[in-house]
């Protein structure tokens, strides 16, 4: 970066450098946006694929866990337990609940971990370019003084 700078200033192209890349950087940080969530929506759909199967397969052979339709609750098979089977319903749909958060929380922090690495790798290559720049006009205006 430092030699590829240097060159720029020696051909006395180095602001004009500066510019493109001051006027570049809006569309290449709203870019890597875009990429960052289009990564984070693909690994999403790849831990989904390969989890979908095995959830399948316990709902299936599970006997406590109950499905939401739009009809009214299943009958109950035996009298006096109404109570207790609402009860069992509405635990098994606040641990659904809780679990579908927690994957949103592994989403959200992904998709954040991610956009922060790539953020915090552009910030260190802007401030490569700072001090290059400035060296390198501090280095020249010294030469032009003597």
């Amino acid at each position: 970066m430092e030699t590829l700078l240097e060159s720029l200033a020696v051909l006395g192209k180095l602001g004009t450098a500066l510019d493109a890349i001051a006027q570049r950087l809006p569309g290449e940080i709203f870019t890597l946006f875009e990429t960052t969530v289009d990564e984070v929506e693909e690994r999403l759909e790849f831990v989904k694929c390969k989890s979908v199967s095995p959830l399948n397969e316990r709902l299936e052979n599970s006997e406590g866990v109950f499905l939401l339709g739009d009809g009214p609750l299943p009958p109950v098979q035996k009298a006096g337990i109404e109570n207790s089977f609402s009860k069992s319903f509405t635990l098994r749909l606040s641990a659904l609940e809780s679990l579908a958060t927690r994957v949103d929380h592994e989403i959200l922090r992904d998709f954040f971990w991610t956009l922060y690495s790539k953020l915090i790798a552009v910030v260190q290559g802007f401030r490569v370019v700072t001090e290059v720049a400035n060296r390198i006009c501090s280095v020249s205006f010294v030469c032009l003084i003597i």
